[in-house]
């Protein structure tokens, strides 16, 4: 192997930072290589499989998303996938969408001004973009347990009971279709959206802020996500 090779994971290899990810089938091209440690440079397909997770745990932990170093050993050579223009593509597209600067960026368009506080005047900013820029369809889950769902997931409260309200109750594992906005901003939970969910079409009032658009390839994921992280990062 040289610098320049391209190489594929072999079967059962486990990421090094990650222990119970699997990494098998990962291609890239070799950008270092050590007495018995080889650093590679991921291709466009590999950096397309890569999970949110990953890489914005890779993007807070000021790591390298887009390389890999592996001992020699957990590597093959393999036939090239994409070209080197396709890999920097995919990487600018990546950095786009999930790089925090960029994000900063976004909200602050939104806004049209310096001042990306939540208020009541960025609040209102922030509803007319939304109401102007979210695509139908647009399905979406929670981003995590919802408040009634906190002590009967984290509390130990009865499982049976937790069953039963679900069914009345909106739960974070839910796949809700957007139906619109609703019209009064709440003064702690910011936005809400009317939504509909697939399992039996009960509709709910629920705050933009908890949910997350299930398809990463929608714009609809970014415009939501974005408000979310406004609601956390600038209270």
């Amino acid at each position: 192997m040289k610098k320049g090779d391209n190489v594929k994971v072999k079967k059962g290899v486990m990421s090094p930072d990650y222990g119970d990810l699997k990494i098998e089938g990962w291609q890239g091209r070799i950008t270092e290589l050590g007495f018995n440690s080889v650093t590679i440079e991921l291709d466009s397909l590999s950096l397309e499989s890569l999970s949110k997770d990953y890489i914005i745990d890779s993007i807070v932990e000021d790591a390298d998303y887009t390389e890999i170093c592996l001992d020699i050993e957990d590597l093959e050579l393999a036939k090239p996938r994409d070209t080197q223009n396709d890999t920097l593509l995919k990487q600018k597209e990546i950095n786009a969408r999930y790089s925090l600067d960029e994000e900063e960026k976004r909200i602050l368009n939104v806004l049209k001004s310096n001042d990306s506080t939540v208020t009541e005047k960025n609040q209102g900013v922030y509803f007319k973009f939304l109401e102007e820029n979210i695509q139908k369809p647009c399905i979406l889950t929670g981003m995590e347990d919802f408040d009634w769902e906190e002590p009967y997931i984290l509390g130990g409260w009865s499982k049976n009971e937790y069953e039963k309200l679900k069914l009345t109750q909106p739960s974070y594992t839910d796949k809700f279709e957007f139906i619109s906005l609703v019209e009064d901003i709440d003064d702690w939970k910011g936005i809400l959206i009317k939504v509909k969910r697939l399992s039996d079409n009960k509709k709910f009032d629920l705050p933009l802020w908890d949910l997350e658009v299930i398809d990463e390839k929608s714009p609809n994921y970014i415009i939501v996500s974005d408000y979310s992280s406004w609601m956390t990062n600038y209270q």
